[in-house]
């Protein structure tokens, strides 16, 4: 017997009966069962039934159970835990979970819905053995549809940093099918994306970390790979921006069989799209008034429950002018995964989809949302200049420093200067798309991308108040839809961009994302009120900055600036365009609001970007202070890439749902 096995038997409870193969605790049967069994190995199940893994247990490291539907889909799971001191089922709703136990007895119940409907249950118990290794955990989701990126991580508890540092990495694949765009295999971190399959299977994984004492740790971590069910022939959410799985926070409210069918499912196509009558839009179910925060709730889909409770306290503790309720009436659902990347508002479902990084709370919730970055588009890499931004409070960086290997915690108004700016700007375009004045007179036969809007606030605006740079309007073309770049452009320095845009009305390079040959910029109206209500409602103000571009070696300390400004927005001749579509996407946002936006302060040339967060103090910066900065330029660069992926995408849908 070798010494997977033998960790195995000692882990199971007295009476099991011993198998001959993989190391592997199955329970396989069609429900209401409450017993286990040792199989031969991960042999299918009968049609219809389900079958229980899970991995070998040992105390301080990660243990997977998973639950494989043999021949259908797994309907509405959901794990408790019956046995065993309380472990935090952090993926409880899903097919998979992975918990870190210490030693001791478990025991776990899988209740699911099976091909008839019927409501069956399945229980599995673990006898976690002690252990005097030092604890190896692997730690991120145990479940995966086709076509999605994954990631994993390997961590140290028990070790200092000293002790840890200097360890090597070394990623193995031993089971299942083969993963595929493998990155990171000698890192504590691991990517990879779920290659297609036609059924539920197990994919392990191994990671062997070599300590600088010479000893040898090694841990495994089973992920469950599921094909994605009813998918399209040519679904909406296609390869490039495939679907993931989520589920109607509140299972049996009034709107859930509508929300899994409508929303983000990978059967959606161009031809099944549903109409308001199936899925009606929040402000015409409230008839324009302000919804509750019970009726938001009842519109959102998750991949993990804490998603849903995170976001409903900060609805009910920090949106107190009600502004993202008033906001949300432009949307049908709310969609939170811990796989949607980049976050997006799309006319063809009225739905908004929000990155669940934007919300985790503690390291724990972080551990469940992917690390897979967005794939990398190289738009304006050859062009002179770069354009750098920032949130700032009390001259500091809003929202804290969280680096992932401290695994710090975050406090509700911790998340305004992402989540607040991204729930502003994506909802402003769903305000834009569908304004106030029409939610009590919407057609219910036509679906939300059918919608004859009038003069939206964004044609308003270009119409009336438009952006005066040609040249930035021709740059936005290469930075943010992947247009070739003229020599004349690659030509322009630092300078010639602050004369383009200083004069201009735009209050970030964004705001010249125009696609095609349009002069309307729904990203214009956007940027212009997610910067005036992130300073109006929790006074952070936002930098921008002209540079020279970034290279591999920029730091926030030898950026230099050549021109940059601290709440542009307050500009008096921006202000006028911020009036426009308040008045028209926020009306409920008095005029005289917009008084109480600071004037604009200039950040001195010359300086680095690290010593115009704060000119007075900065010229000595704390280390720690200095790696928050770095941190943030890098995450900055990330959301670069979000914003360029989120006008492709919105093209793309464009041109897929007509």
């Amino acid at each position: 017997m070798n010494e997977g096995m033998k960790r195995l038997a000692a882990s199971l409870r007295p009476g099991l009966a011993m198998g001959a193969a993989a190391a592997l605790l199955a329970a396989c049967g069609g429900g209401g069962g409450t017993g286990t069994e040792i199989q031969p190995g991960p042999t299918p199940c009968a049609p219809g039934s389900v079958m229980l893994l899970a991995s070998n247990a040992q105390a301080g490291r990660n243990v997977e159970v998973q639950a494989q539907a043999c021949g259908f889909t797994l309907g509405d799971p959901q794990w408790t835990q019956t046995q065993g001191a309380t472990l935090p089922l952090m993926s409880a709703r899903s097919a998979a979970i992975s918990v870190e136990p210490a030693a001791g007895d478990y025991g776990f119940s899988l209740s699911y819905l099976d091909p008839q409907g019927q409501r069956k249950s399945q229980a599995v118990q673990l006898s976690v053995p002690a252990s005097t290794e030092p604890a190896l955990v692997v730690r991120g989701d145990a479940s995966l549809w086709s076509g999605n990126g994954a990631s994993l991580r390997a961590w140290l508890p028990s070790l200092s940093a000293a002790e840890a540092a200097g360890a090597t990495y070394t990623w193995t694949q031993t089971e299942g099918p083969t993963a595929l765009s493998l990155q990171g295999q000698d890192t504590a971190r691991l990517l990879f994306k779920g290659p297609e399959v036609s059924k539920d299977v197990a994919m392990r994984f191994r990671v062997d970390v070599k300590l600088a004492t010479g000893q040898t740790l090694s841990q495994a971590f089973q992920v469950l790979l599921q094909p994605q069910p009813g998918r399209a022939l040519q679904p909406l959410f296609d390869a490039s921006n495939p679907s993931s799985r989520v589920y109607p926070w509140l299972r049996n409210g009034a709107h859930a069989e509508a929300l899994a069918a409508c929303i983000y499912s990978p059967a959606l196509d161009g031809g099944n799209l549903c109409p308001m009558s199936r899925l009606p839009m929040l402000g015409t179910e409230t008839g324009g008034a302000t919804p509750t925060v019970e009726q938001v709730m009842a519109r959102v889909l998750v991949s993990h429950d804490w998603m849903a409770q995170v976001f409903e306290r900060y609805l009910r503790e920090q949106d107190v002018h009600g502004d993202f309720r008033n906001l949300l009436k432009a949307t049908t659902a709310v969609v939170i995964g811990a796989r949607v990347r980049p976050a997006f508002y799309w006319k063809a479902t009225g739905a908004i989809y929000l990155d669940a990084s934007y919300l985790w709370l503690t390291p724990q919730q972080r551990d469940t949302v992917s690390e897979t970055p967005d794939p990398r588009a190289d738009f304006g890499g050859d062009l002179g200049y770069t354009m750098l931004w920032r949130y700032v409070k009390d001259k500091d960086y809003a929202g804290g420093s969280y680096p992932i290997a401290e695994r710090k915690s975050r406090e509700l108004p911790d998340l305004h200067a992402r989540l607040g700016s991204l729930l502003y700007h994506e909802l402003t375009h769903a305000g834009d798309f569908t304004p106030p004045r029409l939610h009590s007179v919407l057609n219910p036969a036509l679906r939300v991308y059918d919608i004859q809007a009038g003069v939206t606030a964004s044609e308003d605006l270009a119409a009336k108040l438009p952006l005066q740079s040609a040249e930035m309007v021709a740059l936005g073309k290469v930075q943010f839809f992947g247009k070739a770049s003229t020599a004349v452009q690659r030509a322009y320095t630092p300078q010639d961009i602050t004369g383009f845009f200083a004069p201009d009305r735009a209050t970030d390079e964004y705001n010249y994302s125009l696609p095609d040959s349009t002069t309307v910029g729904r990203e214009d109206a956007a940027m212009l009120a997610e910067e005036a209500m992130m300073q109006l409602r929790f006074g952070i103000l936002r930098d921008v900055a002209i540079t020279p571009p970034l290279t591999a070696t920029s730091t926030s300390s030898n950026i230099i600036v050549s021109w940059g400004q601290r709440g542009r927005v307050g500009e008096a001749r921006i202000k006028p365009r911020v009036a426009l579509v308040m008045s028209q996407v926020m009306p409920w946002v008095a005029a005289s609001e917009l008084d109480k936006l600071a004037a604009p302060q200039t950040l001195p040339a010359g300086r680095s970007w690290l010593a115009t967060l704060d000119p007075a103090a900065a010229a000595h910066p704390s280390e720690a202070l200095r790696r928050q900065a770095d941190e943030a330029l890098q995450d900055m660069g990330g959301r670069r890439q979000e914003r360029r992926r989120a006008a492709n995408l919105q093209r793309d849908f464009r041109q897929s749902a007509q």
